[in-house]
């Protein structure tokens, strides 16, 4: 798989990741926003399909998506 473009989910760029194909909602826990993958876009569905601010959304040459999580510092 190749990587084609990556997003990152900021929590203020709620309308454009929900224009996103791989999103099918957006819930709010705690205050924040969070994004839900659908599980037939998600690349390791069903261990991690809900994004958080900070997260990056990358998509695959293959219609795949994956979220990836920042390193801890």
């Amino acid at each position: 798989m190749k990587e084609v473009r990556r997003i990152k989910f900021t929590g203020k760029n709620l309308n454009d990741v929900f224009a996103l194909p791989c999103v099918s909602k957006i819930v709010k826990k705690k205050g924040q926003p969070r994004l839900v993958i659908d599980s037939d876009k998600i690349v390791n569905y069903p261990m991690l399909n809900i994004a958080s601010v900070g997260d990056d959304l990358v998509e695959y040459d293959n219609g795949e998506w994956d979220i990836i999580k920042p390193s801890p510092q």
